[in-house]
C-alpha cells in the first residue's frame, strides 16, 4: 500500500447562508440597537441641558453664554 491510498480527502464544509436583509430575527438586533442609540442620544441632550440650567452666572461667563440664553436652551423639550 502506498502513502498515496492513505490520504483521505478533506471534508468540505457546507458554505455560510446568506442573508438578504429581510430575516426579522437578524434585524431585530439592529433596530433594537438603533432604539436605544436614539434614546441614549436623547438622554444625553436632557443631561446637558439640565446641567446647563444649574450653572451659575460666573460660569456662564465663562463658556461665553447669557443667563437668558442658557434658560431658554434649558426650556427646551429633550426631543427637540
Amino acid at each position: 500500500m502506498g502513502a498515496i491510498d492513505t490520504i483521505r480527502p478533506l471534508k468540505r464544509l457546507p458554505p455560510p447562508p446568506v442573508h438578504f436583509d429581510i430575516d426579522p430575527v437578524r434585524n431585530a438586533g439592529n433596530l433594537f440597537s438603533r432604539l436605544w442609540q436614539f434614546y441614549c442620544a436623547l438622554a444625553a441632550k436632557r443631561r446637558s441641558r439640565l446641567a446647563l440650567d444649574e450653572l451659575s452666572t460666573h460660569l456662564l461667563d465663562d463658556i461665553g453664554v447669557s443667563e437668558s440664553q442658557a434658560r431658554r436652551e434649558s426650556a427646551v423639550p429633550f426631543w427637540r
